[in-house]
């Protein structure tokens, strides 16, 4: 009896890490949904116009919030176009590769603003939310060239 319970443990051990091997090395891939994410981007950015300078406070949580979706977004896409990178044409490649430079660019521009928005007092927090929305709409422009459907010969033969 004591063999058989030696051999159910090994076994069951032996499966187990067998199990787990199968998956070492595979990272998690989180794809990010673009609809969503923009949608997001317009919800973000209609909310922050609202805010008031009184309110200026509620409008840097969540311009914070939405800075790092995005930023963790941006991260997934990279890692999803990473996966996939061997399955795009030389051309997407490059488009993807432009695309995704100029969306970092752009992210760090709208850190900027972001800070200017935090700098801004009640004689100039008006511009600083106008600033900080060009830059917001710059940077959804860009997610949006990043995350479109590549066409029919963008896929190698």
């Amino acid at each position: 009896m004591g063999h058989r319970l030696l051999a159910a443990a090994a076994l069951m051990m032996l499966t187990t890490a067998s199990a787990w091997a199968e998956n070492e090395g595979v990272p998690t891939v989180k794809t990010p949904d673009p609809d969503r994410v923009e949608a997001q981007m317009e919800d973000t950015i209609d909310d922050i116009k609202s805010y008031s300078v009184e309110q200026k406070n509620q409008a840097m949580q969540t311009a914070r919030h939405a800075l790092d979706d995005l930023d963790q977004q941006i991260t997934y896409l990279q890692s999803d176009i990473d996966s996939k990178w061997q399955d795009l044409s030389q051309q997407t490649r490059l488009k993807k590769q432009k695309a995704l430079a100029a969306l970092k660019d752009q992210q760090q521009a709208l850190e900027q603003r972001y800070q200017a928005l935090q700098d801004a007092g009640a004689d100039n927090w008006e511009a600083a939310k106008v600033q900080f929305e060009q830059s917001w709409q710059a940077a959804k422009r860009g997610w949006e060239k990043l995350t479109a459907p590549a066409s029919a010969d963008d896929n190698p033969s």
